[in-house]
């Protein structure tokens, strides 16, 4: 692993007023309001809510699930999202088949030689036998539990959480604080999913919110070394996905830790191994478990890992001074079976299209270190004004990375900007960073009260 330098040294970067766009940037600026209002309750039952936000193909859900235990929560899940689950599940698993010649072509050998002999389910099963001793069984508890509440068959519950262990995704990722903020005192935190903007599978985007109330020792004590550590105090977190998605593809805690993925394209192909706890899964162990990037980094030093992805990891603490350097945090990480390398911002690549800035860390959809300069350019023509809106406006849609997804945190205000695709709106766009997006409170959402239980005896 590459030592994250600790000592802190300044480069210059001669900012220039707004100029024209880079012309290796193809999109266009996103003008649409962000939209701003309070969720809607949909559904209330015993361990779950159910809220909707947005209108028409816009529309997110918010789903709240609590417990005392991950079959608990998985079931509530599963109830209150019983018809759109029946739908989904047979619809993507159908428009996946039809393309599975695609993916063929899309995935590596591996992968691609169990598609051609197993079929998609077949090749979900492999991956799921040959990863489950390195899996914390608290998932295949949550995946019973939304398989009863939902009326789906456990096994497809299941394939549905390992697709993006298959099948990785190009995306974007931006951690930006300090001086390259408008605000100077937030940490801004981009997680674009840049996948298929046209799978059916994005009508039902969901953000799911855990309220965990049970203690996870028992589980840690007889299981992997890293749990052993007693990274078992739950946080309450969000999942930024899909409906049945259970691992994290982005997330969020209530301690202002967040997590996102880009795929890490490299020649070296003995660094990845099939053989290890699915990264959805890690990921969502450290938003769940850990409250800092030191422990956030323990936990994905030590479990056993799989893909090679690139990842964003933040931290803010809101009681600290801006000025204190303990106060925000964010790394850039390469995240593989046989290679860990944590950058922060002075040590990212240093290259004539990808230049290092002052508090930013950032990688584009493309194999890194990039040779496209639209994202530098973008970053450098907005410096000391980066703010949500700016990112949704003036980069996101320029760069057009989040396809599929386009996930904003800003850590300072606790607050979640977001848009999905929408592959049915005859009148588009359909790639998310095109569209409305929405601001979701956190603060809010975390604070969020179980349902009373007398009201479900």
């Amino acid at each position: 692993m590459r030592g994250i330098h600790l000592t802190v040294f300044f480069i210059f970067v001669g900012i220039s007023p707004v100029t024209l766009v880079d012309p290796s940037c193809k999109g266009k600026l996103n003008t649409n309001e962000i939209l701003r209002e309070e969720p809607r309750l949909v559904s209330s039952i015993l361990n779950g809510k159910r809220f909707v936000v947005g209108h028409n193909f816009d529309t997110i859900n918010i789903v709240h699930v609590y417990g005392g235990t991950p079959y608990d929560m998985g079931y509530a899940f599963g109830k209150l999202m019983s018809e759109d689950l029946q739908q989904l599940v047979p619809e993507y698993f159908a428009y996946l088949e039809n393309k599975i010649e695609d993916l063929i072509k899309q995935v590596p050998p591996l992968i691609a030689k169990w598609l051609a002999e197993f079929g998609l389910r077949g090749a979900l099963d492999l991956n799921y036998d040959i990863t489950r001793q390195y899996t914390p069984p608290w998932y295949d508890e949550e995946l019973q539990g939304l398989a009863a509440g939902s009326g789906i068959s456990y096994k497809d519950i299941r394939r549905l959480n390992l697709i993006p262990e298959l099948i990785k995704a190009a995306c974007s990722v931006l951690g930006a604080w300090g001086e390259s903020t408008a605000s100077s005192t937030t940490l801004l935190h981009l997680r674009s999913l840049d996948w298929d903007e046209k799978a059916p599978i994005a009508k039902y985007a969901t953000v799911t919110v855990y309220h965990p109330n049970a203690s996870y020792a028992g589980y840690a004590d007889h299981f992997h070394e890293y749990y052993k550590q007693k990274y078992t105090t739950s946080h309450t977190f969000a999942n930024f996905g899909y409906a049945g998605l259970v691992g994290s593809i982005g997330a969020y805690n209530e301690v202002s830790v967040g997590l996102g993925q880009k795929v890490w394209i490299t020649t070296e192909q003995d660094i990845t191994s099939r053989l290890g706890n699915p990264w959805t899964y890690v990921l969502r162990d450290v938003i769940q478990f850990s409250n800092s990037l030191d422990t956030a980094l323990s936990m994905l030093i030590n479990t056993h890992r799989t893909c090679s992805v690139h990842l964003g990891l933040g931290e803010f603490h809101r009681n600290s001074s801006i000025n204190d350097n303990n106060s925000v945090g964010f790394l850039g990480i390469e995240y593989s079976a046989k290679e860990f390398n944590a950058y922060s911002w002075e040590d990212m690549y240093n290259t004539p299209n990808h230049p290092i800035l002052k508090d930013i860390v950032y990688w584009d959809p493309h194999p890194q270190p990039s040779n496209h300069p639209c994202f530098g350019s973008l970053l450098i023509d907005h410096y000391s004004h980066l703010d949500a809106a700016t990112i949704i406006r003036n980069i996101t849609s320029l760069l057009e990375t989040g396809n599929t997804l386009n996930l904003i945190l800003d850590y300072g205000d606790n607050a979640a900007y977001l848009a999905y695709s929408a592959p049915d709106d005859p009148q588009g766009p359909i790639e998310a960073f095109n569209r409305v997006h929405t601001r979701i409170d956190m603060t809010k959402l975390f604070a969020e009260p179980a349902p009373h239980s007398e009201d479900f005896a």
